[in-house]
């Protein structure tokens, strides 16, 4: 029954597209073969569900401009056993640094900053302030570390992060720099909390205005915000989940609620959408709408360290770690201004993943067909099972 329904869908997919075209004459039709892979990642997202990877998931696809294929399966709140819709809202962590990003191109592209500004602008005490590139901390290559590596300072607010001038905690950290700025590729949320407050010291709004301005109310993503703390939940809200082992012999499982809140991630994970929402956003930059063509490419290409080097090639790691090896099916594993890239199956992908306690979310688009799937889990590490086989399918989409 669920198969026939899945056709019936597809099909009605299909045909909704062909009308589209006739009336407005920009939304092409996709190829058969194309639907059949949707249908192919369509399976592997509700095997997600039925193995009980993860409670609820959400996920949408776009191919060129196409109507969006949007599914939703399982649970977002065990409690209310509320069921995932397409405007149930998940927590993407950091899937908002994309969005970071785009907000810094945008004061960019109005001239109301430079990536090349160095901080000491914003920050005139920050260690290195004078060396430290907007740039930098777009590319994670300021050598600012993770808050749990650089020691922060003792007796600090559990919400510090969310307090006027949070970078006055940032630059009285124990170690505030782990190698000369520039010089190496380090991810470094504190980079993007920074970024926020540019943000905000640039614009004269709150972080959370200002996205929600510039980006999210303009390119009709109607159902996304940023975290804040105190906020009202409704039902569009998911609740996120943790597995456990009730039994190893029999491997069964059991949901339990996490009580972890987003809303002191701001601009480096506080993003809550679905995948309608990032679609959308998606498809406007990537037509240029947003950002014009010189910022885009800009933050859509490989960066790069003072020596030349593309960022994957400048991995920092501390003395005692060895190089991680990339899976056979991934190279060239760096990073842009706000967007990982990768190849995958020798296809380039634009992409970032978020994962905190309860949700795990990937955006992805393979710019060789202008196909972009966005996936959302409230479950940690709801979405890995199945991520290979998935990303293998996309980057087979428009192949002859």
């Amino acid at each position: 029954m669920k198969k026939t329904l899945l056709i019936c869908l597809l099909t009605v997919f299909l045909i909704n597209c062909k009308e589209s075209s006739k009336e407005q004459n920009e939304t092409p039709s996709i190829a058969l073969k194309t639907t059949e892979q949707i249908r192919q990642i369509d399976s592997l997202i509700q095997h997600l569900v039925s193995q009980k990877h993860t409670l609820g998931v959400s996920f949408g696809i776009q191919v060129n401009d196409s109507e969006p294929f949007v599914a939703s399966y399982g649970i977002a709140d065990l409690q209310s056993n509320t069921e995932v819709n397409k405007n149930t809202i998940f927590s993407l962590a950091s899937i908002t640094k994309p969005i970071t990003a785009l907000g810094i191109g945008i004061l960019a592209q109005e001239n109301k900053l430079s990536f090349d500004n160095t901080i000491d602008q914003y920050f005139p005490d920050f260690p290195n302030g004078h060396r430290i590139t907007i740039y930098q901390l777009l590319s994670h290559t300021s050598g600012i570390p993770e808050t749990w590596i650089g020691g922060l300072p003792e007796n600090i607010s559990s919400d510090w992060t969310i307090e006027p001038n949070p970078h006055l905690v940032l630059q009285k950290m124990k170690n505030p720099s782990i190698f000369e700025p520039g010089t190496k590729y380090a991810y470094s949320n504190s980079g993007y909390l920074l970024l926020g407050e540019i943000i905000e010291q640039v614009s004269g709004q709150s972080y959370q205005d200002f996205i929600k301005e510039k980006v999210l109310e303009k390119y009709a993503a109607n159902h996304s915000f940023i975290d804040e703390k105190g906020m009202e939940k409704n039902n569009f809200w998911t609740k996120g989940y943790g597995i456990k082992i009730t039994d190893s012999t029999n491997n069964q499982k059991a949901f339990f609620q996490h009580d972890f809140e987003a809303f002191n991630l701001k601009s480096f994970g506080g993003l809550k959408s679905n995948p309608m929402d990032l679609l959308q956003i998606t498809n406007k930059l990537f037509k240029g709408k947003i950002v014009n063509d010189s910022i885009l490419n800009e933050m859509t290409s490989y960066a790069k360290t003072s020596n030349g080097n593309y960022v994957y090639d400048e991995l920092y790691l501390p003395s005692d770690f060895e190089l991680p090896k990339l899976p056979d099916y991934i190279e060239k594993n760096g990073y842009g201004l706000g967007f990982s890239l990768m190849n995958v199956y020798n296809v380039p992908v634009i992409w970032h993943s978020g994962g905190m306690p309860g949700y795990n979310a990937v955006l992805a688009h393979f710019p060789n067909s202008n196909t972009t799937i966005v996936m959302c889990s409230n479950t940690d590490n709801g979405l890995i099972p199945e991520y290979e086989s998935i990303m293998k399918i996309c980057s087979e989409i428009g192949e002859k």
